[in-house]
Order: C-alpha cells, then structure tokens, then sequence
C-alpha cells in the first residue's frame, strides 16, 4: 500500500463518520482560528497603535514638571516664555518649540453655552502636534505679540455652535471676552477617541496669560530636527532649564517614540499570551483524535487482522492510522485557518482596526496542529500495528 493510497483509505474512513470526525476536529479547529485571529487582531492593533503614534508626531517629546514631595515645585521653577525662546536658540537639535496651558471653560455663542477644553500655546504647536485644519488657519506669530482674541475650534464644537454654516468669521464669547474664530479642525478618526471629537479650542498663550491673570504654564512640547536627535534635544531641553532657574531634578521628559516601543511590546507580549492560552485548545484537540482513533482502532480490529493475513507489515497499518490521525489534525488546521481569516476580519471591521495575517504564525499554527496530529495518533496506530492478526480475525 502506498502513501496515496493511505490517504484515500485515510479519508473515506473520515467521511463514513461525518459528525463523529467533525466532532474531533472541533479542538483543532477552535485553536487554530483561536491563534490565527488572536495574532491577526494583535498586528492589526498594533499597526494601528504605529500609525496613531506616527501621526502624533515620531520627533515629538514633552517636558513636564516632575512631583516629589521631598522636593516640591516652587513659583521659582515654573516654565516661562523665554525659556522656550532659550532652548529653540541654544539647541541645534530642536527644530520646533512650544509651551501648552490647558483650561477649562465655557463658552457662549447665540444663547448656546459650552463646556470646553481651551489649550493656550504659541504658532510653533500646530507643527509639533501635526495639526491638520478643515478650514480657515491657525494663529500666527503676529496673533500672538499682539495678543488678538482669536480662536480654532474642533469640527464637534463648530457643529454644536453653528449647525452646517461656516464658523469662520463667528464670534464666541469666552470669560466675557468675544473671540473671533479663524479656524477649524480637520475631524480625524482615531482609536483612542473611539469615534469621539473632543470639544477642544486653541487660543494664542499670551492672550490667555492677559485675560486669565495667570503665567501657568503646564509643560513644553517640542519637535527635534530628526528622529536620531530626539534624545539630545531633551536633553539640552533639561539642560537649559535646570541652569535657567538653578535647580535639579525638577523636570522630566517623554519621547513619542519611547512611547512606541513601550506600546509594541506590550501589545506582543499580550498577544504572545492570548495565542498560548488559545493553542491549549489545540492540546484539546490532539486528546480528542488520540480518543477517536482508540475508538477506530476497536472498530476496526477484524480489518486489521484480515489485512495483516493478506501479508500488511506491522509499518503499514501504523502509516494508515498516522495518516488517518494527520487527516483529521491537518482538515481541522485548514477549517480553522479560514474561520481564523473571517472571524478577525469581522471583528476588525467593527473595532475599525485592520488586519495582518502573519504567515508565520499560519505556518506555526499547521506545525503545531500536524505535531499533535503525528504525537495524540501515535499511540493508536502503533495499538493497531502490533495487534496479533490471529487474535484480531477472531474479535466479533
């Protein structure tokens, strides 16, 4: 008997017990569209995780002010203007600058009164954070020495004020203070806002220092001329504060792309988990063929014998029923595989993600699915191979 015919023997077996087979290969099946959409779902999310994080800004770091009670920050440490002034001239590696104060308010605009999130910055923040505007402009340097009442709103609180007209030109009253609107924000749809436009407003920094009665600035956010020279712009970016107001260890920094890599491998870790945990199904599987085949090995017990008198070598019957084992381990791996390919592409569409079929984890998942197909079925067919054809013609 050859190898092909060891398969079609293999195969009619199966198909004689369609339920009984289906059944078996539940476990395979399961696991390998477990593993298959677990990994897709993970590379999707984590390109998409790339992509938000990319768009956010590759150079782009941040100085903060770091808490410790031990050593609390004073009036004497806050940032000011012309520390930002400092470190866009001192540092070559700097190529964009800018200090961020966020607020909250409401506004009023034809008897309507919002709640909304103001962030106060300079014209260098639309180029830092990649701002994109569905119309007008942002302010401009000249906006912000003469400390104009000016305004760009989200495209949500542009709706919300002003239904399908245009915001450009309207005015919105903030603090008692009318402010004139130049811009408005592209809406961009991202994973972290699920689907959610914040109700946000950027005004010019010196204007809200000159209505607000405060200099607070919350921290600084830069832009380094390459992504090689983020970290040397942080750190002249600390440099320069710490000598400016002559303290220590007063501020911190964070780095977008450090954020990145922190993201990956968190994200490969927990898929790496999830894909082990699904894979135990798979150990599942393997039981139920080992199960089966004992249970074929039984039934076809008078086969065996009648086959071994008709001159089968012990190595035959065992090829037949590994082959049988390795039928049922590699079908469940293929039904799996597509049920894998469409349960991630459903759920993708919905969570708005796409989806990476990494065919190396296709090909580990087959593996995985073959070696328990070769390693649940060696036992039964190795029963069968070594089983006394007297004895066997005998079994009723």
């Amino acid at each position: 008997m050859n190898f092909f015919e060891s398969i079609i023997i293999a195969w009619e077996s199966i198909v004689a017990n369609k339920l009984r087979s289906l059944l078996t290969m539940l476990g395979i099946i399961i696991g390998v569209s477990s593993v298959i959409t677990v990994s897709a779902l993970g590379q999707g999310g984590r390109a998409a995780i790339n992509k938000e994080m990319d768009a956010f800004g590759a150079n782009r770091f941040g100085i903060y002010y770091k808490y410790n009670p031990d050593n609390p920050i004073t009036d004497a440490d806050v940032f000011t203007l012309q520390d930002v002034l400092a470190i866009k001239e001192i540092s070559p590696a700097v190529e964009s600058i800018a200090p961020i104060s966020w607020d909250t308010t409401s506004i009023r605009s034809k008897g309507k009164e919002i709640g909304v999130e103001i962030a106060a910055t300079t014209a260098d923040y639309a180029k830092i954070a990649n701002l994109k505007l569905d119309a007008g402009r942002f302010f401009s340097n000249e906006d912000e020495n003469a400390k104009r009442f000016v305004a760009i709103i989200s495209e949500s609180l542009a709706k919300e004020l002003f239904g399908s007209s245009t915001a450009i030109g309207k005015k919105i009253m903030v603090s008692n203070r009318p402010f004139n609107i130049i811009g408005v924000l592209a809406r961009e749809e991202s994973i972290f806002s699920m689907g959610q436009d914040s109700k946000l407003m950027y005004i010019p920094i010196s204007t809200y220092f000159s209505y607000s009665g405060t200099n607070w600035i919350n921290g600084i956010q830069g832009k380094a001329v390459s992504q090689n020279e983020v970290d040397r712009a942080i750190e002249h970016s600390l440099s320069i504060l710490h000598r400016r107001h002559r303290n220590e260890d007063k501020y911190d920094a964070w780095n977008s792309q450090k954020e990145m890599d922190s993201v990956n491998q968190v994200t490969g870790i927990v898929t790496l988990v999830i894909s082990a945990i699904a894979g135990i199904s798979l150990l599942v599987g393997g039981i139920g063929i080992m199960n089966i085949m004992l249970v074929s090995v039984t039934e076809r017990t008078r086969e065996i014998g009648i086959r071994k008198a008709l001159g089968a070598q012990e190595i035959d019957i065992m090829i037949q029923f590994l082959i049988e084992s390795l039928v049922l381990s590699f079908s469940g791996g293929v039904l799996g595989m597509f049920i894998g390919f469409g349960v991630s592409k459903i759920i993708a569409l919905f969570i708005k993600i796409p989806t990476f079929i990494s065919w190396q984890m296709v090909a580990i998942a087959f593996t995985f699915s073959a070696g328990v197909g070769i390693c649940f079925g060696l036992y039964p067919a190795r029963k069968a191979a070594y089983q006394d054809p007297i004895e066997a013609l005998r079994y009723e």
